[in-house]
Parts: C-alpha cells; structure tokens; sequence
C-alpha cells in the first residue's frame, strides 16, 4: 500500500529542489526542480484540450524518449494562451536551466500551471535559476510544495516493490485542485521510480496507468490546457524489456493514491466521492457512465446537502448511456454507503434519515452495476459547496 506523504519511499537516482522565486504574491514556493544522475528514460501523457499551454507543445515532442536528465516546473502562472512570446519564454526556460545543469536543452522538460494568458516571467525565473540549482538535495517535499496553486496540501504517496529479489521504490507527487476532468492523465504528476523500465515500453505503461488513475478523477469537469503526466525511471532496461506486473501494480496503486488526493482536495470540496461503475461489457461504457456521475452538478450538490436522492444518479447514468453503444434499457442496481436504494430497475425501501447521516461522512461510496458484464472502473471527484464558487470567482483579482 502507498505510504503516507510524511514518510516516502525514495527511489535512487533522483534530487530535488523548490524555491520561491516571486511568481506569484503570495510568500510561498513557486520554481521546482527535479533531476537524474543519468540519463533517464520517460514516458508521458498530456491534456487534450485544443488550446495547449507552451510547455504542452514543447514536452511533446521530447516525450517518449530515453535521455531526459531534468525537469523544471513552475507555478503562478499557466503559459497558456501567451502566443508565441509564451513558446519562446519556456524554451527560454529549458535552455537556462541546462546551461546552468550543463546538459543539452533536449534532455530537459518543462511545465507551468497557474492562471491562463498573463504573459510568462522569464526574466524573475532565468534570475532564480542559481538558487534553484544550489538548492538540490534528497528531499522532495519542496517541488511538491512549489507547484501548489489553490491546493491546500502537499500530494505526496509513496510505494515499494521487489521484482526478482530486489526492492525499488516508486515515488508519485502532484498538484491539483479546480480545473480537473483529466482527458489523458493528470493535472501536473510526476511518479519516479529507480526500478528499470525500458524506453520502448514506458509510454504504453504511462498511458495505462493513466486509463485506472488520473483519467478517473473529475472536480469540476474542466479539462485544464496544462494537464501533464510524467512518469520517469531512473535505470532505463534494455529495450523491450517486459514490465512486470508488480511494477505496474505498484506505479498505479501509487497514482490512485494521488487520485484520491487530488478529488479530496478539490476547490470548496467537504467529500471526497469514490464512483465505481461495475457489470457492463468494457472501458468504452464504463467511461462515459463514470464521467457523467462525477460531473453532475445535481448528484454533486446532492452529497454535499446528504441528500439520498438516488434518481440524480439514475439520470446521471442514463446521460452516460447515451454516449455508449448499449441500445437496451440495463436492470441497473445503485448502492449508496452500503445501502441498496434501486435494484436491478425496482426502487427500494430505506431509511432516509440513517442514510442521510451516512452521507455525512467525508467519504461517500456510490455503487452502480449495470448487469451488462464483467467490466468495472472506479474513480473520485467531490462535492459541490458555495466555497467551491466562492474561491472561482475570486482567483485571478
């Protein structure tokens, strides 16, 4: 199981830095650095939203690839919609960083968040980039730090795995709050690992664990123009190399931890909601049925009210449906914190007031089963409060 984010696991190969470097008006970290000892094979997914940010169009094309040494992230401001003054100002970004790591500009990768169309601040960044290289060190506490925006806590999840004997560690962290309905893998994540991954089967491990984690997460159903996914190991193997299911179980058990963490956190959110959509034939129906729950305003409001009114799911899944290719009307059982309200398309009695009390509980489990099959996705969103409108319409002023 991942461990807590006081204490991670920390895979070799990695150091870290964050510093403050004034992007942003508040006092706090806003430069993050990551970087490997060698070269380093990565792998990576990113937003599919057509207005990228810069560092979108630049990772692209670096990504899949087998010589990446250092990533440098920045946070306060998204380099999105900044023309090509803004794709100039992140090449500007890398090219500074790898003088002063004295490694090429193609092995470094770069990623913004923050506030949409401001012009981006590469003079204070190029001015901090001494203090962000004096700063390296073990600890990665500080770049989880720096990439924070409306977060109210560090997403920090850890694990350990041993394959053929040996012990690795996988280390995940990221940062995410209001603009999340994932449309390929996360926010901004970063899971590392020392254990060897091969370059020509890390990218279709990144997509997969992506499929089971951060595509699962939905807070407000917008799809961010900088989602980023990183996933690095430190030890490239030799080519074609098979991934051993234990890593892979470990790299996604850890993602799933920072999907938790990402939908707790969300903007005003008082639940975390955990969605599993199970007994229907495959990904391509499960998919749409889950988004359509996570998404709903009406189920959102309801949780956040404990209101048990299990027809908003019902409806939910019905819009899902539309988006599949199931023609029939499926015998569909919902399952509310244990309590069984509709079965297999009958309405059953409960107590209202005992399931109103349960819904009170900071985490709130939806089950729906469709009987259609042996398939089940889960994922994670939240509720919706009048702090959640509160903290949007105050963001950028």
């Amino acid at each position: 199981m991942p461990t807590q984010e006081t204490t991670p696991s920390l895979p070799g190969g990695f150091t870290y830095s964050g510093i403050r470097a004034g992007l942003k008006q508040e006092e706090k970290k806003d430069l993050g650095l990551i970087l490997t000892d060698r070269d380093a094979t990565v792998g990576a997914v990113y937003t599919k939203n057509r207005f990228p940010s810069a560092h979108v169009q630049y990772c692209r094309q670096l990504t899949p690839g087998k010589a990446f040494r250092a990533l440098i992230i920045n946070s306060g401001n998204a380099n999105a919609a900044t023309g090509d003054l803004g794709i100039e100002a992140n090449l500007r970004m890398a090219e500074g960083i790898a003088r002063k790591l004295k490694i090429k500009p193609e092995q470094v990768l770069t990623s913004s968040t923050g506030i949409i169309g401001r012009p981006f601040p590469i003079k204070t960044i190029e001015s901090s980039l001494d203090h962000l290289v004096d700063q390296l060190g073990p600890s990665p506490f500080d770049v989880a730090e720096a990439i924070m925006t409306t977060d109210t806590r560090l997403k920090l999840s850890s694990a350990d795995v041993v394959i053929n004997g040996t012990s690795y560690a996988v280390l995940g962290f990221a940062k995410g709050s209001g603009m999340i309905h994932p449309n390929m893998g996360t926010m901004l994540s970063y899971i590392l690992t020392e254990a060897p991954l091969a370059p020509s089967r890390i990218q279709e491990l990144t997509l997969a664990v992506a499929d089971r984690s951060f595509n699962c997460v939905s807070v407000d159903g917008d799809t961010s123009t900088n989602d980023s996914f990183f996933l690095v190991s430190s030890r490239p193997a030799q080519e074609d190399t098979p991934v051993s299911a234990e890593l892979q179980d470990a790299i996604t058990e850890v993602a799933i931890s920072l999907s938790k963490k990402i939908a707790a956190d969300g903007e005003g959110a008082e639940h975390l909601l955990e969605v599993t959509v199970k007994g229907v034939p495959d990904h391509n129906v499960a998919k749409p049925v889950l988004n359509a729950i996570l998404t709903s305003n009406l189920v959102k409001t309801a949780v956040n009210g404990k209101d048990p009114n299990w027809g908003r799911i019902l409806m939910a899944v019905g819009n899902g449906l539309n988006q599949t290719s199931l023609t029939n009307h499926p015998p569909m059982t919902i399952v509310m914190q244990g309590s069984v309200v509709f079965s297999r398309g009958e309405p059953l009695p409960f107590d209202e007031n005992e399931l109103s009390s349960k819904l009170a509980e900071h985490g709130v489990l939806i089950e729906v089963d469709l009987h259609q099959g042996d398939y089940s996705l889960t994922g994670w969103g939240c509720d919706f409060s009048d702090e959640y409108v509160r903290i949007n319409a105050d963001y950028s002023t």
